[in-house]
């Protein structure tokens, strides 16, 4: 059986579609649908897996129809069918457990019939509570026109099989991924993570390119034992410093190149009021273990009080840039700096 080209529609989250283009070219012809959505066509399901930008990628059908039932047609069953069986041919193989049909109307009749449908060409039970083949059924962007979506993996691209701690206040890696390219982070490069948590940055780094020198700097040692965990899970080449300490006072050798962090934020940890100090204190601390020319990317939901420490206490560094995500009702900032 001949391989497809598939229309994969990749979801992304709201300021990592620049990024997000940029990867996916090297698998093909892509194009901006939206600032959450791209549309790639690839003959490559098995390399799709490696976008680390994109939170899911979704192998779609676009057909002619005025009513959710057309989609009922036996060509068009066929051509769902020979979709599913290029879902089962990647490699690694994809185990999926249950069909969950995700759609406007998706109690209805005419939508549960469909439902039946692919679970059967799938051969898989419906599960509309946890089924890990996802079936999204919406109308195309052309007029007359109907599209179903089916999930490339059972669990989000987002979600990282690495990920093996449920740690709080993580960052999104998909979030993590695009600051890195912001950064430009390289092999030749230092980086430290003065708030690394469970070690996101850092592991995604290695995906990329394992830098010269890597240290990993949180006061909270359950956040730094799942930070290694998640390292020795990812098996990529490359040497960490995990440092337990608070990273205002930590013994650490300066010079880096490349710095990060995503320092508490709100109330969840701490006051507003008090969030702005560290942020201030963090960009002097930063200023010293730079090195000339260094950049700094601090994320934070502090926005305007990261605006005021900028313009009143910025320790040297100038700020080169903004960029602002979306994530679930979360609005983070990433503030570029260059010393």
């Amino acid at each position: 059986m001949t391989q497809l080209t598939h229309d994969l529609v990749l979801e992304v989250l709201e300021g990592c579609a620049a990024s997000a283009l940029a990867e996916a070219r090297e698998l093909g012809p892509v194009r901006t649908v939206s600032a959450t959505e791209l549309m790639l066509r690839t003959d490559d399901l098995d390399a799709a897996r490696s976008l680390r930008r994109v939170v899911a990628a979704s192998t779609s059908l676009t057909v002619p129809a005025r009513r959710p039932r057309e989609l009922m047609e036996t060509s068009v069953q066929q051509r769902l069918a020979e979709l599913l069986e290029d879902l089962r041919r990647q490699r690694p193989r994809q185990v999926f457990h249950g069909l969950r049909l995700e759609a406007a109307g998706a109690g209805t009749p005419e939508m549960r019939r469909l439902a039946t449908a692919l679970a059967e060409l799938a051969d898989l039970p419906i599960d509309d509570a946890d089924g890990d083949l996802v079936a999204r059924v919406r109308r195309g962007a052309s007029p007359g026109t109907w599209q179903v979506l089916l999930r490339t993996t059972p669990r989000p691209l987002a979600t990282r099989a690495w990920r093996e701690v449920d740690y709080p206040g993580a960052v999104n890696a998909t979030i993590a991924a695009t600051i890195l390219d912001l950064l430009d982070v390289g092999a030749e490069d230092s980086l430290l993570d003065m708030t690394c948590g469970s070690g996101t940055f850092l592991v995604e780094q290695l995906h990329r390119a394992a830098p010269a020198r890597a240290v990993g700097v949180d006061l909270d040692p359950a956040a730094l034992d799942a930070a290694r965990r998640h390292q020795r899970a990812a098996r990529r080449r490359g040497r960490i410093d995990w440092v337990q300490g608070d990273v205002l006072t930590a013994e650490l050798e300066g010079g880096f190149t490349r710095l990060v962090t995503n320092p508490p934020w709100g109330t969840l940890h701490g006051e507003h009021e008090s969030n702005e100090d560290l942020l201030a204190a963090l960009l002097e601390r930063a200023a010293e273990l730079a090195a000339p020319g260094a950049r700094l990317g601090v994320l934070t939901h502090e926005i305007t009080r990261m605006q005021r420490v900028l313009e009143q206490r910025a320790a040297g560094w100038r700020r080169v840039g903004e960029h602002r995500f979306f994530q679930k009702g979360h609005h983070p900032r990433l503030f570029l700096l260059e010393r």
